[in-house]
C-alpha cells in the first residue's frame, strides 16, 4: 500500500477521533470513548473511511502509545506508598482475578458444553486495558485511595494474566488436537517472559536513573525537558524492539522501566519528564483509541450471539464484585471497596495480543468463533469502560477535574 495514502488516512483518524472526542465530552463523556466510537464509524466495517488493508500498518503506532502509556503506569508506582497498601493491591489482584476466571470458566463451559473454549475465554478474562486506564485518570487528574489501587492493579494483573493464558491457551488448544499439554508452553515461557521483561526494564530504569542523576539533573531546566523526553522515548522505542524480537511483554518492560526511573529520582524530576512525555503524546493518544476501533465491527456481536452476552457479563460480574471482595479483606477505605472494580472494566490491548496468539494456535473455526465473542466483548468494554471508570472516580470524589453531573 502507498505511505502517502498510509498517511492521508492517518490524518483522517487523528482529525475525525479529535472532533469525536470533543463531541462526547459535551455530554460528560470520556474523550476516549468519542475516539473509540469514531474508530467503529470511519473504520471498514460501517463507513469504510480507512480500508481494511491498511490496519496492520498501524501496529507500529499501537505498540509506541502501548510502551508510553506502561512506562506512565511504571512512574506511577512509588515503592512507599505501593508499600502502605501492597496487601490491598495484592488481594484486590488476585481475588476478582480467580472470580472472574471461575465464573466465566464454569459459565461458558455450561453454556457452550465446549471445555477447550471455556479454558480459552477465562484465560483472556482477567486482563484490563491500562492504556483507557490511565488516559481517563490523567484527563480527571485524579487524586485518591481509588486512583493509588487500581494503578499498580492494572499493573499486576498484567503479570498474572499473562502466565494464566499461557496455561489455559496451552489447555485448549490440547483439548482442540488432542496434542500433549507442553510444560515449556504452559509454564516455563510465560515465567520467563515476565521474569526477563522485568530484569530489561529495571536495566533500562538503572541506566536512566544513574544518567539523571549524575548529568542530567545539573544542567539547566528547560534544557532537561527536552534531554528527558529524547532519552525516554528512545528507551521506550528500544523496548518495543526488544519485545518484539526476543517474545517479551510490550508492556512489562516499559512499566518496570518507568517504576525503577521514578524510585531513582525526586520530585522535580518526575514532575519535568511527566510533563515533557504528557506534552508529546496528546496526538498519539486520539491515533491509539481511534485505531483501536477501526478494526471492531458492530455487527459482530450478531455473530457471536449469546455466548458473547454470557461471556461479557460474566466478566463485568466478576471484575465488579470480585474486587469488592478482595478489598473488603483489608482494612482500606470505603470507596476503594465500592469503585474499584469499576474502573478495571476497559478491555483491549494485553487482549487483543492474546486473541492473537490464541488465533495462530487454533483451527480456523475454533478461531473465527473465540474472535467473534472476544472482539465483541472489547467493543463493548472498550466504549462503556472508560465511562464507568470516569462515573467512578468522580463518584468517589477523587476527580479533579468534574466531568459527570
Amino acid at each position: 500500500m502507498d505511505i502517502y495514502l498510509i498517511l492521508l488516512y492517518l490524518s483522517i483518524i487523528l482529525l475525525v477521533g479529535f472532533l469525536f472526542g470533543k463531541l462526547v465530552e459535551q455530554f460528560k463523556l470520556p474523550d476516549v470513548t468519542g475516539y473509540i466510537i469514531a474508530g467503529v464509524l470511519i473504520g471498514p466495517y460501517v463507513f469504510n473511511l480507512v480500508d481494511i488493508d491498511a490496519l496492520p500498518y498501524f501496529d507500529v503506532i499501537t505498540s509506541i502509545v502501548l510502551g508510553i502509556i506502561a512506562y506512565q503506569i511504571g512512574t506511577e508506582l512509588f515503592i512507599p506508598i505501593i508499600r502502605k497498601n501492597a496487601v490491598t493491591v495484592v488481594m484486590v489482584t488476585i481475588v476478582h482475578a480467580l472470580l472472574t476466571l471461575t465464573l466465566v470458566f464454569f459459565g461458558i463451559w455450561l453454556l457452550s458444553g465446549q471445555l477447550w473454549l471455556a479454558f480459552a475465554l477465562s484465560g483472556m478474562a482477567i486482563a484490563s486495558a491500562p492504556a483507557p486506564v490511565m488516559q481517563v485518570i490523567k484527563r480527571l487528574k485524579a487524586k485518591g485511595p481509588v486512583k493509588r489501587t487500581v494503578i499498580p492493579v492494572v499493573g499486576l494483573l498484567d503479570i498474572v494474566a499473562v502466565i494464566i493464558f499461557a496455561l489455559f491457551a496451552s489447555i485448549a488448544t490440547s483439548l482442540v488436537d488432542g496434542s500433549q499439554i507442553s510444560a515449556y508452553n504452559a509454564i516455563l515461557f510465560p515465567l520467563y517472559e515476565v521474569v526477563l521483561s522485568i530484569i530489561v526494564g529495571v536495566i533500562l530504569g538503572a541506566i536512566l536513573g544513574i544518567a539523571s542523576k549524575y548529568g542530567i539533573e545539573k544542567l539547566p531546566k528547560q534544557e532537561r525537558y527536552l534531554i528527558y523526553l529524547v532519552m525516554i522515548l528512545s528507551f521506550i522505542l528500544s523496548s518495543i524492539w526488544i519485545a518484539e524480537r526476543y517474545h517479551l511483554s510490550l508492556i512489562l518492560i516499559p512499566l518496570s522501566f518507568g517504576m525503577t526511573f521514578t524510585n531513582m529520582v525526586g520530585k522535580e524530576t518526575f514532575m519535568i519528564q511527566n510533563a515533557a512525555l504528557s506534552n508529546f503524546g496528546g496526538p498519539f493518544i486520539v491515533l491509539f483509541f481511534t485505531i483501536a476501533g477501526l478494526a471492531l465491527s458492530p455487527l459482530i456481536m450478531i455473530q457471536a450471539g449469546l455466548l458473547a452476552v454470557a461471556f461479557i457479563g460474566l466478566r463485568w460480574i466478576g471484575k465488579v464484585v470480585g474486587s469488592r471482595l478482595g478489598a473488603s479483606m483489608t482494612k482500606c477505605p470505603a470507596t476503594v471497596k465500592k469503585y474499584t472494580g469499576w474502573c478495571l472494566l476497559p478491555q483491549a490491548g494485553v487482549t487483543i495480543g492474546m486473541l492473537v496468539a490464541l488465533s495462530a494456535m487454533l483451527p480456523p473455526e475454533e478461531t473465527q468463533l473465540i474472535q467473534a465473542i472476544t472482539l465483541s466483548s472489547i467493543l463493548i468494554f472498550q466504549i462503556i469502560g472508560p465511562i464507568f471508570l470516569q462515573r467512578a472516580l468522580t463518584k468517589a470524589g477523587e476527580a479533579q477535574i468534574r466531568m459527570v453531573k
